[in-house]
C-alpha cells in the first residue's frame, strides 16, 4: 500500500469533519464524519465543487480555499452557515496544501470543527456584564469562617471606591449611613449564617466621595463542604428611592390639592345649581356624569334617573325619535371637537313638548382632546310660539305672493339688484333664486330696450308709479320675454328705497298672435292653392270636354265606317287621358285636404335601400352608381308614404334623365339646420336650366326634356307631399352637369 493510499485511508476515517478537493477544488475523498455532519450523499458527493458541498453561507471559508489553491500557506479562521433548522452553526477551519512525493501541489486538504457551543459560552460573560450595566448591579462573596469580604468590579463602582479597593466587613458597615440599617444589617448576616435565611434589605450609604445613595443588598448561605459562605448582590436603587420620596411628597400636595378642591366643588355645585339655564356634564361616550337641579326640576326628575345614563335614552328625550337621532347624529360632531348649537324639543314632568335652546360645547385637554362635553339648555317657548304666528303671517302673504299667476319682484331702487321675487317670474325668466340675487335690474334688460328701461325708472323715482307698459326681459336661454308691467316705489322701515314691479309674462298673447298670423298665412298659401288649382282643373277639363265635343260631334257627321272606328279610338285614348288627369287630381286633393295623415319615426337609411330596391331593375339596366352618406342610426319622423313616394320620384328621375355621355350618379348626403333635417339628393344628369324654367319646376305638368313618358307630374306632387309635413324643397341645377334637390324634413313635425 502506498503513502498515498495510507493518507485518503486516514482521511475517510477521520473522526472530525475532512475533505481532500484537487486543483480543479472537485472533491475527491471526504471523510465519514464530514457527510454526517452535512447530511450529504457520500455516493453522489465525489467529483463534485467544493462550492456544491460548503454551506451557502460560509462565504469566508470559500474565499480562502480560492485564494490559497495552488500555494504552500496553511491558513487557520473561523465562519458560519445556518443549517436545516435555520440555526446558525460555527466552524474552525484550517487549509493545507496536499502534496505528492515529487512536492508536486495537487490539491487543497480543509479541516473542519464544529465551535458552536464555544461560541455561545463566549456571549455568556457578555451577557452578564451587559445585564450589570443595565440593572446597575455588582456581586459579592463572604467567606464566614476566615470572614473574608470581596466585591466585584460593578459593586466598587456602586461604592464609589478605586478598583484596588480592598473590603473587609468592618470598613463596609462604616459605609452605612444609618445605624439602624448597620444593626439590621448584621442581624441579617447572622440570620443566614444560622438559619439558612436570605438577605434582602434596603440602606442608605455615603460614599467616599461624600455621596449619600440607597442600595439593596441580597444574598443566600451556600455550603461549600466543610465552609459556608455567602454569594449576594449588589443594586443601585437611588433612584428609585428618590422617585418614592417625590411620590410621597406629592401624595401629600395632592391631598392638600383635594381638599382645596372639595371647597371648589362646594361653590362651583352651588353656582351650578342656582343658574337658571339646564346643564349636564356628559363623557366622551355620551353618558351623563353629572346634571344640574334646574334640569332635573324641568323633568321632576332625580339624579339616579340620569347618571351614567346615554343623554338621548334620558326622560327628555322621548318626544321623538327623531330629536334622539338628531341629538346622537350632533353628539358624533361634538366630541369631534365641534360646538354644536340649536333649537330643540324635550320633555317636561307633565310630558308636554317645550323648545329650549340648546348646545353641546367639546371641553379639550393640555393635548387638544375631547376630555368631556358641557350640555346646556334654555327654555325658549314664549319665543318660539311668537316665531311661529310671525312666520304663519309671513306663510300667508308669501303664498299670496308665490301663488300669483302675475310675476311680483322687488328691486332696490339705485343699485337695482334683486331682493325678492315668485316662482311666476322665475319660471318666466328661467333663473333661480340664487342667480337673480346676484344680478341687477338691467342685467335681464336686451340691450336695445335699456334706454327705454332707464326712461320709466326715472319715471318710478320721480312720480312714485309708472305703467302699466309693454317691456320685455331676456331669458336665461337668451330668448326674449314680452311683458306688461307695472312699477311702484316704497320705502321701508330702514328709509330704503325699494321698487316693486308687477309683471304680467304676455309671451302666450304674442304667441297666440304669431299662431293667428300663421294662421292667416297658412289660409292664404291655401287660398293661393286652391286658385292655382282651380286654374288648372279648370284649364285641364275644359281641354279634354273641348276634345270629347269635338269627337262625339264628327262620329254623327262622319258616314265612313273605317274612320268612325278611328274615330271611337281616338275617343277611348281622350278617355284614358281625362281618367289620368282625374286620378293626378284627385292625388293632389288628398294631399292638401288630409288633416289628420299619420306620423311615424322611420330608419332613413332603410327607407331609402327599400326605394332602390324597389327599382333595383331599373339601376341596373342603366348601371347606376350611389354614393350613400346617411348613417344607419339616423332617424326621422314622416309620414311614411309621403317619404316613399319623394325618393322614388327623385330616384327615377336622376335615372330617366341620365346624361348620355356617362353613367348615372346618385349622391346622398344630410345635415341639420335650425329645426330641420335636410336631406340632399344630387345626380349628375341632363340638368335644368333654372333661370329659364325655374319657377315652373316643381309646376304641373310641366316638362323640360321632351321625354316621351314624362307626364310633368311628380315633383309638383313631391312639393305637396313635402309640404304637407310642414317642409320644404329646393333644387340647384345646371344644364349637362346635373341637379341636386335640397329637403328640408322639419324635425318638430
Amino acid at each position: 500500500m502506498t503513502s498515498t493510499t495510507t493518507s485518503l485511508q486516514f482521511i475517510e476515517h477521520c473522526p472530525v469533519p475532512v475533505a481532500l478537493f484537487d486543483n480543479n477544488l472537485c472533491l475527491l475523498i471526504a471523510s465519514n464524519n464530514w457527510f454526517n455532519h452535512f447530511k450529504q450523499d457520500k455516493e453522489n458527493s465525489n467529483g463534485k465543487l467544493y462550492a456544491q458541498l460548503l454551506p451557502k453561507h460560509a462565504t469566508s471559508l470559500k474565499n480562502i480555499i480560492e485564494k490559497n489553491l495552488g500555494t504552500l500557506e496553511i491558513k487557520k479562521g473561523q465562519d458560519y452557515f445556518y443549517n436545516d433548522n435555520e440555526e446558525i452553526q460555527w466552524l474552525k477551519y484550517e487549509t493545507q496544501p496536499w502534496i505528492d512525493e515529487n512536492g508536486i501541489v495537487n490539491g487543497i486538504l480543509l479541516y473542519l470543527e464544529d465551535i458552536t457551543k464555544l461560541k455561545e459560552y463566549e456571549k455568556i460573560p457578555v451577557f452578564l456584564e451587559e445585564t450589570n450595566r443595565v440593572t446597575q448591579t455588582g456581586t459579592w462573596f463572604f467567606d464566614i469562617d476566615n470572614e473574608t469580604l470581596e466585591w466585584s468590579a460593578d459593586t466598587k463602582k456602586i461604592y464609589e471606591v478605586p478598583n484596588d479597593f480592598v473590603p473587609d466587613p468592618t470598613s463596609a458597615l462604616k459605609l452605612l449611613k444609618e445605624e439602624m440599617h448597620v444593626k439590621k444589617l448584621v442581624k441579617n448576616i447572622n440570620n443566614a449564617v444560622s438559619k439558612g435565611n436570605p438577605i434582602d434589605q434596603e440602606v442608605q450609604i455615603i460614599t467616599p466621595n461624600n455621596k449619600e445613595k440607597w442600595i439593596r443588598i441580597t444574598g443566600k448561605t451556600v455550603k461549600e463542604g466543610d465552609r459556608s459562605v455567602i454569594y449576594g448582590i449588589c443594586q443601585d436603587i437611588n433612584d428609585k428611592k428618590t422617585t418614592e420620596s417625590r411620590l410621597t411628597i406629592s401624595e401629600r400636595d395632592r391631598k392638600n390639592s383635594k381638599r382645596a378642591l372639595d371647597k371648589n366643588k362646594q361653590l362651583f355645585t352651588s353656582i351650578f345649581n342656582s343658574t337658571f339655564q339646564f346643564t349636564g356634564f356628559l363623557n366622551i361616550k355620551g353618558k351623563v356624569i353629572d346634571i344640574n337641579e334646574p334640569a332635573l326640576n324641568i323633568g321632576g326628575l332625580k339624579v339616579e334617573d340620569v347618571i351614567n345614563k346615554y343623554f338621548w335614552d334620558t326622560f327628555w328625550w322621548q318626544d321623538s325619535e327623531k330629536e334622539q337621532k338628531k341629538l346622537k347624529n350632533n353628539f358624533k360632531k361634538a366630541v369631534k371637537g365641534e360646538f354644536i348649537r340649536y333649537e330643540a324639543k324635550i320633555l317636561d314632568k307633565n310630558k308636554e313638548t317645550i323648545y329650549i335652546d340648546f348646545s353641546l360645547k367639546p371641553v379639550l385637554d393640555n393635548k387638544n382632546r375631547v376630555n368631556f362635553l358641557i350640555a346646556e339648555g334654555r327654555v325658549i317657548q314664549e319665543m318660539v310660539e311668537a316665531r311661529k304666528k310671525l312666520k304663519e303671517s309671513e306663510k300667508l302673504h308669501r303664498t299670496l305672493l308665490e301663488l300669483s299667476p302675475t310675476g311680483l319682484v322687488l328691486n332696490d331702487a339705485m343699485s337695482g339688484e334683486f331682493l325678492d321675487m315668485n316662482e311666476s317670474f322665475k319660471a318666466a325668466i328661467g333663473y333661480s333664486d340664487r342667480e337673480l340675487l346676484k344680478m341687477n335690474h338691467l342685467d335681464t334688460v336686451p340691450p336695445e330696450d335699456k334706454k327705454k328701461e332707464l326712461r320709466a325708472l326715472k319715471e318710478v323715482l320721480d312720480n312714485g308709479r309708472y305703467g302699466p307698459y309693454e317691456g320685455r326681459y331676456v331669458s336665461k336661454n337668451n330668448e326674449l320675454v314680452p311683458a306688461l308691467i307695472t312699477r311702484v316705489l316704497i320705502t321701508n322701515s330702514a328709509g330704503r328705497k325699494l321698487i316693486w314691479s308687477v309683471i304680467q309674462d304676455i309671451s302666450h298673447i304674442k304667441e297666440k298672435e304669431e299662431e293667428l298670423m300663421e294662421v292667416i298665412n297658412v289660409a292664404s298659401e291655401q287660398n293661393n292653392r286652391l286658385l292655382n288649382f282651380a286654374h288648372i282643373v279648370s284649364h285641364n277639363l275644359r281641354s279634354h270636354a273641348s276634345n270629347f265635343s269635338m269627337l262625339i260631334e264628327l262620329l254623327g257627321i262622319e258616314d265612313d265606317i273605317f274612320k268612325k272606328v278611328e274615330i271611337i279610338e281616338m275617343l277611348n285614348s281622350a278617355s284614358k287621358k281625362m281618367l289620368e288627369t282625374i286620378a293626378n287630381l284627385n292625388e293632389i286633393i288628398a294631399i292638401n285636404t288630409n288633416l289628420n295623415i299619420k306620423t311615424q319615426v322611420a330608419n332613413l337609411n332603410d327607407e331609402i335601400n327599400e326605394a332602390f330596391t324597389n327599382i333595383s331593375e331599373l339601376m341596373k339596366n342603366n348601371f347606376v352608381e350611389v354614393e350613400n352618406n346617411i348613417p344607419d342610426d339616423l332617424n326621422i319622423k314622416v309620414v311614411k308614404a309621403y317619404l316613399e313616394s319623394i325618393l322614388l320620384n327623385i330616384f327615377t328621375n336622376a335615372i330617366k334623365y341620365k346624361a348620355p355621355n356617362r353613367y348615372p350618379k346618385i349622391k346622398i348626403d344630410y345635415e341639420k339646420i335650425k329645426g330641420y333635417l335636410v336631406l340632399t339628393i344630387e345626380d349628375n344628369g341632363l340638368g335644368v336650366d333654372l333661370k329659364k324654367h325655374g319657377h315652373k319646376l316643381f309646376g304641373m305638368y310641366k316638362t323640360f326634356h321632351g321625354n316621351r313618358d314624362a307626364r310633368g307630374i311628380g315633383l309638383f306632387i313631391t312639393k305637396n307631399q313635402i309640404e304637407a309635413m310642414k317642409g320644404k324643397i329646393e333644387a340647384e341645377s345646371e344644364p349637362g352637369k346635373g341637379t341636386k334637390f335640397k329637403i328640408y324634413f322639419n324635425e318638430n313635425y
